[in-house]
């Protein structure tokens, strides 16, 4: 037997054993989702499953998300993001380049600090720590940690747990907090028709999944957006995504956040909780600051400052500005570039650090 067929009986195995599991997490996501939907609160469809499979996890009946449920809810969010780039919101968009570098260069400061105080307070290491504060998404720290030797337990926890607390506060605060929230100014008109919207999702998946498999970091949003984004710049009539696709992407990641919350992580590391719980609130209060700021000297909408600069991931931020309705590509680009420059900058900063680090021990041993 080849090693391709042992890894596919591997595949369906692991398949077959999560199955019941998986079933256990729709069972309490879906009336989780419908019952804070039904009370109206902001991203109903990723807090509720969020929280109720996080809950179960951490009382001990563990719940797995759909096998390629983020890829399926990334499509559908970066298809239905991609149509909003127009030309004149390219244009507004270059108007905003140097806020999007202030912020970028802020991302790194932040989590520099927030690594320094975690590392002296936690007792996690400092590989760890350093790959924990920097906001540059889950995935792509978490690859960094490893290829640097880091623990990885802490550095995706904490990161799961700011995301977590970003998808919950940021929505309730912009919703219920009395800021005001500034609306698109574009927002595509288009149809309902599957004809058109079942290819559309099919070819964006494809690509999506290959680009991913070419090692392009969250490929599965990113493409369907370029994809969308170039569609309608050449004035391709696509269709209007329903809002139950849109719910359906909220589940998918809202599944996922849960997932991440071990029971057997947090009784192992009970002590580095706290700390993480305290570096993710000086970090989003941090960038709420610099949201502040740059929404002053810029005159920008502070509502979408805020969610430009969280320090989250770039998918749960394009779920909430989609959600409130928000300008969506002024915040996708403030993501956009920030992701791309923390995840190609992380590294060599932190052997820059290291190497600052090494020449200082050396002089005073």
């Amino acid at each position: 037997m080849n090693a391709r067929v042992t890894s596919l009986m591997s595949i369906f195995t692991n398949f077959r054993e999560r199955l019941p599991r998986m079933a256990f997490a729709l069972a309490i996501s879906i009336p989780a989702g419908a019952l804070l939907a039904w009370l109206e609160t902001p991203i109903p469809w990723m807090i509720g499953p969020m929280v109720a499979v996080a809950a179960v996890n951490l009382l001990g009946f563990r719940a797995f998300a759909l096998p390629y449920g983020r890829q399926m809810g990334q499509v559908i969010l970066g298809s239905a993001i991609g149509v909003y780039f127009t030309p004149p919101v390219l244009i507004a968009l270059g108007a905003n380049a140097f806020p999007i570098l202030i912020t970028t260069l802020s991302a790194f400061a932040i989590g520099g600090v927030g690594a320094l105080v975690m590392s002296k307070v936690s007792g996690v290491d400092g590989k760890s720590a350093f790959f924990s504060s920097i906001p540059g998404g889950s995935m792509a720290m978490a690859n960094l940690a490893e290829k640097y030797g880091a623990t990885m337990p802490p550095v995706a926890v904490a990161h799961s747990l700011r995301v977590s607390i970003l998808v919950i506060v940021i929505p309730f605060g912009l919703t219920y907090g009395g800021i005001h929230i500034e609306p698109s100014t574009f927002r595509p008109e288009f149809t309902l028709n599957y004809s058109i919207l079942i290819p559309w999702l099919a070819g964006g998946f494809v690509l999506g999944e290959l680009s991913e498999r070419l090692r392009f970091h969250n490929g599965c949003l990113l493409t369907p957006l370029f994809l969308g984004a170039i569609l309608a710049l050449n004035g391709v009539t696509l269709s209007e995504i329903p809002s139950w696709l849109t719910d359906f992407a909220q589940l998918m990641f809202g599944l996922i956040l849960g997932e991440r919350y071990e029971r057997a992580f947090f009784a192992k590391h009970k002590l580095f909780i706290p700390f993480a719980l305290v570096n993710a609130v000086f970090i989003i209060s941090a960038s709420v600051a610099v949201a502040l700021s740059v929404s002053w000297a810029f005159d920008l909408p502070l509502a979408t400052m805020i969610i430009a600069t969280a320090p989250g991931g770039m998918a749960e931020m394009a779920i909430v500005a989609q959600a409130l309705q928000m300008a969506i590509p002024t915040i996708m680009a403030f993501h956009l570039f920030r992701i791309i420059i923390v995840n190609m900058g992380t590294q060599y900063i932190y052997i820059g650090a290291m190497w600052l680090h090494g020449k200082r021990s050396a002089k005073t041993s």
